[in-house]
């Protein structure tokens, strides 16, 4: 009985959507038109993206300073300006570009300033033995024979350590006597008195950025006499962890 029931009814259903009398249903319809239109935007997206990925495909984490380079290099040409050179040396590298116009010519050109068999007689240094090499790579409060100057080295890869860039850290000398500091590492530092950030910092002693005194390069020496007994803290104003003590007795 329901079959038959059912058949009838499915046969009135179809007659009347043939003769176009099917009542209308706006609800449903419009929840079709929001399905397919979620559709067609689903659709859109996916293709906008298989465009975008075909049109640059995998650009590579070199992209954006490749771009820069491109940028810079057309303004130079747009403007008649030389183009920049390439900096291939570490030295210059490992220095900031706003500290880069210190650099000696042997730093900048990539020399190591080879102190082998000589001495770097600093400015009123007598530091001059013959024959003698100026050892101050790993040296441990060594004593300079021929003026009574104790050596401090600033070892390789100082700008990564703390109280190890210099060697030795801490030294004790007396009353009169000249500390020696010599730049064994290939970056620019300085070795100033007191600490990062004081006041007071640089007042007793200070290689500077500039200069004959700056340690610009590897084997620069920049030396101070000490002539009053005290505890003098010192650091390196660009790397401001490297810190040393001199202790005057």
């Amino acid at each position: 009985m329901h079959s038959v029931t059912f058949l009838i009814s499915l046969t009135f259903v179809v007659n009347m959507s043939k003769e176009g009398d099917l009542p209308k249903l706006p609800i449903k319809k419009r929840k079709i038109g929001t399905i397919g239109a979620s559709l067609i935007v689903m659709g859109l997206s996916l293709l906008f993206i298989y465009i975008l990925w075909a049109s640059f495909g995998y650009i590579g984490p070199s992209f954006s300073s490749d771009v820069l380079n491109l940028q810079q290099s057309t303004l130079r040409a747009q403007f008649h300006l030389p183009e920049e050179p390439v900096i291939t040396d570490p030295t210059v590298l490992q220095t900031p570009p706003s500290l880069r116009p210190f650099l000696t010519d042997n730093a900048t050109s990539g020399s190591t300033n080879a102190t082998s068999g000589s001495t770097n007689a600093t400015s009123g240094s007598t530091n001059a033995t013959s024959g003698s090499t100026n050892a101050t790579s790993g040296s441990t409060n060594a004593t300079d024979q021929a003026s009574d100057n104790t050596q401090v080295s600033i070892v390789p890869g100082a700008s990564t350590l703390t109280d190890t860039a210099f060697s030795p850290s801490s030294i004790e000398v007396t009353v009169g006597q000249t500390v020696v500091w010599t730049n064994d590492d290939s970056a620019f530092h300085t070795v100033t008195s007191g600490t990062a950030g004081a006041a007071d910092a640089g007042k007793e002693f200070d290689s500077g950025l500039k200069g004959p005194t700056a340690l610009t390069s590897k084997g620069k020496t920049f030396e101070h006499t000490f002539d009053r007994i005290g505890d003098y803290p010192y650091f390196c104003t660009l790397h401001p962890a490297m810190v040393g003590n001199v202790i005057v007795k």
